[in-house]
């Protein structure tokens, strides 16, 4: 036994070699190469997820960083990656990468106290915008900044401590006082700071302690109190939320105004009787808003000559409401109106039978939206992947129920993303990997460039210039000693640690 695990470590370690000595011959073989390669090399190690903290540092050197305003805003990073990227000497890297929704916190962090202002302004408006939790003390900074800009935004951070955001209210700029009072914080101010806030000279905080003080009167309920009001939003909320009495519910089915006439079918208080009366409503939205109600029978629903306009509808509030009672979910799947029917496929929860008859629906957008959901069967994404046209199509491939064993079947299928799709066969061998490196297809050749499985000879062949050499450098299989040969071709410096 001792003798046969010899001879496999021989084997193995005579394999690597052959493969070192693969990669040095073609780093000296496009030596020659001309800037253009080079560029997409850098640009692939860049996001390529298995490259070590040493290629990062060198590849981050560069400058300018090639095509960066392409990927590094929306490019998930590697940590290494991103803290390469965050010691770039070029502000317009670092802002661009402070835009990145994926940027680890530690990141983000260290962007806000940027040398560069607008810099430190994207990282800040970033944190805000993705409630990402910065160091206590590093929020405590950011509102005592020498900028009145960076001190607004500070006083949307969240775990900003409560006694900076009320000291704050007490700023030299106003925008900074206005974006420190809310409902929260004014209750909370001390009494000469509140009563200075009231009177403040600037508009703006006076606007914001209004806001701040402002109750919500209750919508108007009776025909008295709907004809005195003048606010018009406040008029066509009434018509679709407000607990009407009898009298201004018949009064709206009968407006002339056909928004009002819509507000009171949707209008769950309104009686399932007078609601019924416009089902033959000369208005096709308000003909639709009484097929949706939750009060109407399925046969009284199939009876409504109601039309669906295109596009995605909101999901009635009803439906949502049970989401958790399974019965019901299965009742709403079986209905007859196609966006109830649609309307369920976001329920979190679906029992599989339900999922069952929703993925063979006959509403193509049934199937479609169940696709979003987390239990869609893996048969129904593979079809919508390789028939949707719209912008989603690509993001079903990385559903948890697409990637699986037996997909490699498509590898010869006229349909260029079904053959895309059999690079997600986990147990697709390497030799159909290569084939579909000399795909036709532009995104099959650039999937299988990035597939570990690539024969490595093969995945060396894409770093030339007939190849897709930015793919290719993608390749996490791609090895350590190639990547720095690489860089080292294009001319990209070693740096120290």
């Amino acid at each position: 036994m001792a003798l046969q695990d010899d001879d496999q470590l021989t084997r193995v370690a005579f394999s690597a070699s052959e493969v070192a000595d693969a990669a040095r011959a073609e780093a000296l073989r496009l030596l020659d190469a001309d800037t253009a390669l080079h560029t997409e090399w850098i640009a692939g190690l860049a996001v390529n997820s298995a490259a070590p903290d040493e290629v990062l540092r060198r590849v981050f050197t560069v400058d300018p960083l090639p095509d960066a305003r392409y990927w590094l805003a929306y490019r998930k990073l590697s940590p290494h990656a991103a803290r390469a990227a965050v010691a770039h000497r070029d502000p317009q890297v670092r802002g661009m990468l402070a835009e990145n929704p994926h940027l680890p916190p530690d990141e983000l962090a260290v962007l806000t106290e940027d040398p560069d202002p607008k810099v430190r302004r994207i990282a800040l408006v970033m944190a805000c915008e993705y409630a990402v939790e910065l160091p206590t003390e590093l929020t405590v900074r950011l509102a005592a900044a020498p900028e009145a800009r960076l001190r607004y935004f500070a006083t949307g951070l969240p775990g900003l401590p409560s006694e900076t955001l009320l000291s704050l209210a007490e700023d030299p700029d106003p925008r900074v006082r206005a974006a420190a009072i809310d409902s929260w914080s004014l209750p909370r101010l001390r009494p000469e700071v509140r009563a200075a806030a009231e009177a403040d000279p600037d508009p703006q905080v006076r606007k914001a302690v209004a806001r701040a003080t402002h109750v919500d009167v209750p919508l108007p309920t009776t025909v008295e109190d709907f004809l005195s009001e003048t606010d018009e939003r406040r008029r066509r909320d009434a018509a679709c939320t407000a607990p009407l009495t009898p009298a201004l519910s018949a009064f709206l089915a009968s407006h002339q105004d056909d928004s009002m006439r819509h507000g009171a079918a949707r209008n769950p208080h309104t009686p399932t009787a007078l609601a019924l009366t416009l089902a033959t409503d000369p208005d096709p939205s308000v003909r639709l808003a009484v097929s949706l109600r939750a009060d109407v029978t399925e046969e009284q629903r199939a009876a409504i000559d109601y039309t669906v306009p295109p596009g995605r509808h909101p999901v009635p509030a009803w439906v949502e409401e049970r989401f958790d009672d399974p019965d019901a979910l299965r009742e709403i799947a079986a209905s007859s109106h196609v966006l109830l029917r649609r309307g369920v496929t976001r329920a979190p929860k679906l029992p599989s039978d339900v999922v069952e008859r929703l993925a063979t629906d006959d509403d193509y957008f049934v199937r479609l939206m169940l696709c979003e959901n987390d239990r869609a069967p893996h048969e129904l994404l593979v079809e919508m992947f390789a028939d949707w046209n719209g912008l989603s199509w690509g993001s079903m491939a990385y559903h948890r129920n697409f990637a699986r064993p037996g997909l490699a079947r498509f590898a010869n299928d006229p349909n260029h993303r079904l053959r895309y799709a059999a690079l997600f066969d986990s147990s697709a061998e390497p030799e159909l990997v290569e084939r579909l490196s000399h795909d036709e297809d532009d995104m099959v050749r650039r999937h299988a460039a990035v597939d570990p499985r690539l024969p490595f000879p093969r995945l060396v062949e894409l770093l030339g210039a007939n190849g897709m050499p930015r793919a290719a450098a993608q390749n996490p299989a791609l090895p350590t000693e190639l990547m720095h040969q690489l860089l080292d071709v294009a001319g990209v410096a070693h740096v120290g640690r």
